[in-house]
């Protein structure tokens, strides 16, 4: 038996970017490959299937073990859950929905009030800094990638409002 370095293998992973999208999604979702820790590779993802591999009921790549990961990471209202005895999907995840507000100021999506963001099209620098908790070290740039357990743990803090309002006003 031989004994020698540890291979590293390139793993999956769901995930975001704050970039908007040809498609004029103000957010873009991805299925990431990642390699000791960096994105070696991305694929953009439609809503639908991102939350249905997210909650485990659709094969991913991503989600090997079909976990439902938004309630693992204590996400609401996302993927699937049983009200009154019946499985229920939500597909149009709303936190998703609100990713724009990170970067955004402005009322870009009617019916959704204004975003978080402290500069018109970007977040300020402080905003920027509590973005990079949710980055990889070596992913300098606010707009991503954010992937895997940070991605799903921004999506849980952006449901809290003491977390929205320190993001949105700094305190």
């Amino acid at each position: 038996m031989r004994s020698g370095p540890t291979v590293a293998i390139a793993k999956r992973e769901l995930g975001f970017s704050l970039n908007a999208n040809p498609q004029g999604h103000l957010y873009t979702l991805f299925l990431y490959t990642v390699y000791e820790g960096r994105v070696v590779d991305s694929r953009v993802m439609h809503q639908a299937p991102f939350v249905l591999q997210a909650s485990g009921l659709e094969e991913s790549l991503a989600n090997l073990e079909s976990i439902d990961l938004f309630s693992e990471y204590g996400i609401k209202d996302c993927g699937a859950w049983n009200e009154e005895g019946r499985l229920e999907t939500r597909l149009n995840c709303s936190v998703i929905n609100d990713l724009w507000k990170l970067r955004f100021r402005g009322a870009l999506v009617e019916g959704a009030g204004a975003g978080w963001a402290g500069e018109e099209f970007t977040p300020s620098a402080r905003q920027q800094i509590l973005l990079q908790t949710y980055r990889a070290a070596d992913q300098p740039h606010w707009q991503g990638p954010y992937f895997g357990k940070d991605a799903f743990r921004l999506l849980r803090d952006m449901q809290d409002p003491a977390w929205v309002r320190t993001y949105r006003d700094g305190g």
